[in-house]
């Protein structure tokens, strides 16, 4: 009876997995884009996701970025879009949403080889790798750096981020969207499947970090890492 007690208690007090770091407030949201976006930290710090209106956390663990990442501006089954000011979605997100700079390297999150590399209406830009556990689909990046078929290495420098995206997909401000597939690519079907897959086979990138679930790590050379696991897609140390 006390262990189901102690389980009930824990499950009140942190129902929705939320991290001490992360930004739930919308105008702090707002004034650390803007900081980001001019080449500052925002209250000295970045690693952290940005959740609106205190929104929970959809995985079913904590997501604790390095404190040298990135942060995520969107993330996983959001209700909210990637923009500087967020707006509501009408459906969930279904990746996860990187605030980068225009023109920084875009990194090979594992070993892999490139199935798809395309420019798509919507998305901008894609490409999407064979990575040994996964897929992995990188939207709305720069000038590809490699091409359909070629063999890549985890850390390999295979676009540069790109610029806003000018439709409703592209979200309103420039980020890299990263979204997990278990089956890839699906070259007969029609819009974002061809390259993300069918809807069934989507699944939470965060499961996939080497630092275990919701715990991604920076890319780091000669660094050795689990072979079926991903690190980030960017360069830390950014800021």
């Amino acid at each position: 009876m006390k262990k189901i007690l102690v389980i009930l208690f824990l499950f009140f007090l942190c129902p929705k997995f939320v991290y001490s770091n992360d930004i739930t407030d919308a105008n702090e949201i707002f004034e650390a884009i803007h900081e980001i976006k001019n080449g500052l930290k925002y209250k000295g710090k970045t690693g952290y996701v940005m959740r609106k209106d205190n929104e929970k956390n959809y995985s079913k663990f904590p997501i604790v970025l390095p404190e040298n990442s990135v942060p995520i501006i969107s993330d996983y089954k959001s209700k909210w879009g990637a923009s500087s000011i967020p707006l509501k979605r009408k459906d969930r997100h279904t990746g996860v949403d990187f605030l980068i700079t225009p023109n920084d390297p875009i990194l090979a999150a594992n070993d892999g080889k490139v199935v798809y590399a395309k420019k798509d209406k919507c998305a901008g830009n894609v490409m999407t790798i064979k990575h040994p556990k996964i897929y992995l689909s990188y939207l709305h990046i720069g000038d590809f750096k490699v091409r359909k078929g070629d063999k890549i290495e985890r850390g390999q420098i295979i676009a540069d981020a790109g610029s806003l995206v000018q439709t409703k997909s592209g979200g309103g401000i420039a980020h890299l969207h990263l979204q997990a597939s278990k089956a890839g690519p699906c070259p007969t079907c029609t819009g974002s499947w061809k390259y993300l897959g069918k809807k069934q086979s989507w699944t939470n990138v965060h499961k996939y970090w080497t630092g275990g679930k919701g715990k991604p790590e920076c890319f780091i050379e000669e660094k050795k890492y689990p072979v079926e696991l991903i690190t980030l897609p960017f360069q830390c140390n950014k800021l």
